[in-house]
């Protein structure tokens, strides 16, 4: 009787990609592709920092021996298996003209808009009344579109090439989150969903684009009220310390996705392909969600299962700022047209009669 058993050897040493098996805290195997990745690393060792603080089952975007990965990581027998792929390799856009047609849109798009806002103060209040709904469909509309010209601009840059507006500064991420609530708590009653702040007691501060974490979070928010629609559900916006790194975590109680998803979910080429099937979207999203956590020198932890909601973590290297910290008002616009930042993000799953003329 022929036996097909195959140790863990067998399996894993001849892949180009870097697996470890991790035991206890410790290292319990890893290929060649990951000693070469990490050379002082032996099995017995304590695991990369890393991978130990991942929970048992999910996806992740990481940086670990100088280069991004993509991470697979789940329960194998009486360890936790990681597999990695170079998150570099395969490019969602490789198309270097994308961000520049990007930029030629946003100028006739903002005219487009300031238009018709002028237009809106030219009618008389009974014809504002007569054509309200016309005027909510038509702006939401416009932040929609507005809303996915910003994602492509972001999806489609080179890693480590900043956007042409990237301005980071020295923020309170306390602060970042308080005034994010703030803006999310009627929007987010609006969709049926409740939103709650947990804040640590210290502040901690973070070298970031104020812009781009609003974003960040907006998108995580949208995405948590589209999953739990239509009953609704509850939000948590989270802000912890671990070590070194600052963790912002948006968690909901929705319904979560299958573990095949989730493994794949910052693999470019298949995990489109699964959130598509699954009427999700391009995976442009999480795209841009890794870009912006690597551009802060940061990453991004995805951990789902089904029927038991969803977190992501967004980690964030913390800086000292000093003895006199400077204080930066948070960018709640978008500096070139001067939509709120919060209905742009939130506009594919908000109502429409929070575009109405009187409601902005």
């Amino acid at each position: 009787m022929t036996d097909f058993s195959l140790t863990i050897g067998d399996a894993f040493d001849r892949l180009d990609s870097p697996v470890f098996w991790l035991r206890g805290g410790c290292v319990a195997y890893c290929n060649p592709a990951a000693r070469r990745l990490l050379p002082d690393l032996a099995p017995g060792q304590s695991a990369p920092e890393d991978l130990s603080a991942l929970p048992a089952e999910g996806s992740a975007s990481l940086r670990l021996g100088g280069r991004n990965w993509s991470a697979r990581f789940w329960m194998s027998g009486e360890g936790q298996l990681f597999c990695l792929s170079d998150a570099d390799a395969v490019s969602v856009l490789p198309d270097r003209r994308i961000p520049l047609l990007m930029q030629k849109l946003r100028g006739p798009l903002s005219v487009f808009l300031s238009s018709s806002q002028f237009i809106e103060q030219a009618l008389t209040p009974r014809q504002t009344e007569d054509m309200a709904s016309f005027l909510a469909r038509q702006y939401k509309a416009q932040l929609r579109i507005l809303r996915l010209m910003r994602n492509l601009e972001l999806a489609a840059l080179a890693d480590g090439e900043r956007p042409y507006d990237f301005t980071p500064v020295t923020l309170d991420l306390g602060g970042l989150l308080h005034e994010i609530g703030r803006q999310l708590d009627m929007p987010v009653q609006e969709t049926g969903c409740t939103l709650t702040l947990q804040l640590p007691s210290s502040n901690l501060y973070a070298r970031c684009d104020d812009q781009l974490l609003q974003i960040q979070l907006y998108h995580l928010v949208s995405n948590s009220i589209a999953a739990m629609r239509p009953s609704g559900g509850s939000i948590r916006l989270r802000l912890e310390r671990s070590g070194a790194m600052a963790h912002l975590l948006v968690t909901d109680n929705g319904p979560g996705i299958d573990a095949r998803a989730a493994l794949y979910l910052f693999q470019p080429a298949e995990g489109n392909d699964l959130l598509s099937e699954a009427g999700r979207g391009l995976g442009i999203g999480v795209t841009v969600c890794r870009k912006i956590a690597r551009l802060h020198g940061g990453s991004v932890l995805f951990s789902s299962q089904p029927g038991g909601g969803t977190s992501v973590c967004l980690s964030l290297p913390l800086v000292d700022p000093g003895p006199s910290p400077e204080f930066n008002s948070l960018r709640v616009s978008d500096s070139s047209n001067g939509v709120p930042l919060v209905l742009r993000e939130l506009s594919d799953v908000l109502p429409e009669h929070l575009f109405l003329p009187e409601a902005r």
